[in-house]
């Protein structure tokens, strides 16, 4: 019993490095944010924007196919885009996607 409480413990305090990390993530990308012009904020903005939208409407790229071959980052990127909520959006772009489909091939029974 020991034994499980030893590795519960340290799956707790990995864990807990893992949030106070991707904390200091956050923390860091907004002071950045926060840096830059209202005109260094949209450029910012609308990069972003063309590559989601090339990468997952255009492309219809998983997860990693975006952030790797659309945005050009590495595994190290996998961890804080999703802490920042990326791959919500990349689910609901998908789920639109398979609906757009999905109404397309009824439309088409008709």
């Amino acid at each position: 019993m020991s034994d499980n409480n030893d590795r519960l413990k340290a799956l707790e305090e990995i864990s807990k490095t893992f949030n106070e990390a991707m904390a200091e993530v956050k923390k860091n990308s907004e002071a950045y944010w926060n840096s830059l012009s209202k005109e260094e904020q949209l450029k910012a903005f609308c990069a972003v924007s063309r590559r989601i939208y090339q990468g997952e409407l255009v492309e219809r790229g998983t997860y990693r196919y975006v952030l790797y071959d659309v945005f050009g980052f590495g595994p190290e990127a996998y961890a804080p885009a999703q802490m920042a909520n990326y791959l919500e959006i990349h689910n609901a772009a998908c789920v639109v996607l398979i609906l757009l489909i999905r109404w397309k091939q009824l439309i088409a029974l008709r």
